[in-house]
């Protein structure tokens, strides 16, 4: 019988374990997502990333047809054709970002088994990819229009990136609200993509709002998002009807929208992780 000398036995060099900060526990959980929902979004279409500026293109090119012998009218000072692509690029936004929160926590149960996966970061993940692509999306649409000599004025550019921005942080208010909606309310989904159809035909995306007589004008100015498609025309084209735009009005909307997203989601967030 053989005896070994313990002090004799050659162990492994000791290696510390790695522990990863919550910044980067979250980044890598924010790319897993990520690269998720660029698959899902587009992984079944052949034409890909270009979807999303032709399904724009397509709504424009219908109402300038339709239009297409008033247009002039209807739009005094500003192009009638920059005037769909300023309005239905960042509602079509704020649209797919609130509409596709409504099914985010069971469309990515898979990953929301891991711990360090947490069911904000799924908003985060698919707001910021609807930001990319529709932000892309109005740039693309505006060098498509200066091809045809239709020319956006860029003298105040910081101000459609203002409005860009806090329309995004507002969708992603909004989006807290859809995903406790949806987690909660089962087939409320339906009443709530008929509220965005009403909601499209009251903030002017097709047709200016000053052209509606009062008071019906005045009940229309309650809608937050008018405010901030208004002023990204009005950015673009200077001469465009600024008179009835408070962009503070839509701020408040923007804070309060926020505030409610992030309360409901605290107050959902455990009955959301038993269901994993």
């Amino acid at each position: 019988m053989k005896f070994y000398n313990a002090m004799s036995v050659q162990l492994p060099p000791y290696r510390p374990i790695k522990h990863r900060s919550g910044l980067k526990v979250m980044g890598a959980a924010f790319h897993a997502l990520l690269m998720r929902e660029l698959q899902t979004r587009f992984g079944g279409y052949r034409l890909g990333y270009l979807w999303a500026p032709l399904e724009v293109l397509f709504q424009v090119l219908i109402f300038l047809v339709i239009f297409g012998a008033i247009r002039e009218r209807l739009v005094p000072g500003m192009d009638y054709s920059l005037f769909l692509v300023a309005g239905m690029v960042p509602f079509r936004m704020f649209q797919r970002i609130a509409t596709r929160a409504l099914g985010a926590v069971d469309a990515n149960k898979g990953l929301l088994m891991y711990r360090s996966i947490k069911h904000i970061d799924v908003i985060i993940a698919r707001s910021f990819l609807e930001l990319v692509i529709y932000f892309f999306t109005s740039i693309l649409l505006l060098l498509g229009l200066a091809f045809f000599n239709i020319y956006a004025s860029l003298e105040h550019l910081h101000v459609v990136l203002f409005c860009w921005i806090t329309l995004f942080i507002f969708s992603f208010g909004v989006a807290l609200i859809m995903m406790v909606v949806g987690f909660y309310g089962g087939e409320i989904s339906k009443v709530i993509t008929i509220f965005f159809t009403i909601l499209y035909f009251a903030s002017g995306i097709i047709y200016p709002i000053h052209i509606i007589p009062e008071p019906y004008f005045s009940y229309l100015l309650y809608n937050p998002f008018i405010h901030n498609i208004e002023l990204i025309r009005h950015a673009f084209a200077p001469n465009y009807p600024a008179y009835h735009i408070d962009i503070w009005y839509f701020l408040k909307w923007m804070f309060v929208v926020n505030f409610l997203g992030l309360l409901l989601y605290k107050y959902a967030e455990r009955d959301m992780i038993r269901s994993r």
